[in-house]
């Protein structure tokens, strides 16, 4: 099982954070193996909520279904994977004076013989998401006016 976590501060309120990270059309613009996704339930994110998603995975498109574990609004959310490999992600969101601290955290389990990558596939994983956590925060920023 490999696991990742990642903390930052966005200087803007949580309830303005949680509604972009929660937004299926922005999930692309900080995740860059995420070529698209589509959220197939109905109405804003919600406990239960399904989506589809098409990632770039090793120079490999492959379509994966995930649902929404658990929603508590501004508080945290829980993505769990229904297909691929089992994928466990949380955001979980405080209030900090005018900003918002953000605790993410990801899970992932390779099934049969990927499971003799993990050691490499979560190299390569930890670099990328380095990446996209150490922009976040401005991406964000410029996205949501003060």
């Amino acid at each position: 099982m490999l696991k990742f976590s990642a903390d930052f501060r966005v200087n803007r309120p949580v309830d303005k954070v949680f509604v972009w990270l929660t937004d299926t059309n922005n999930q692309s613009k900080f995740d860059k193996s995420s070529l698209a996704m589509e959220l197939l339930t109905p109405g804003p994110w919600r406990s239960g909520s399904q989506f589809r998603e098409l990632r770039d995975l090793g120079r490999r498109k492959t379509e994966v279904f995930s649902e929404v574990a658990e929603l508590e609004p501004n508080k945290r959310f829980v993505i769990r994977s229904k297909t691929g490999p089992d994928w466990l992600g949380t955001w979980m969101f405080e209030p900090d004076g005018t900003g918002t601290k953000l605790h993410w955290t990801g899970q992932l389990g390779m099934k049969g013989f990927a499971r003799l990558l993990e050691p490499l596939i979560g190299k390569q994983m930890r670099s990328q998401i380095d990446q996209q956590f150490l922009g976040l925060p401005k991406l964000i920023e410029a996205e949501i006016p003060e």
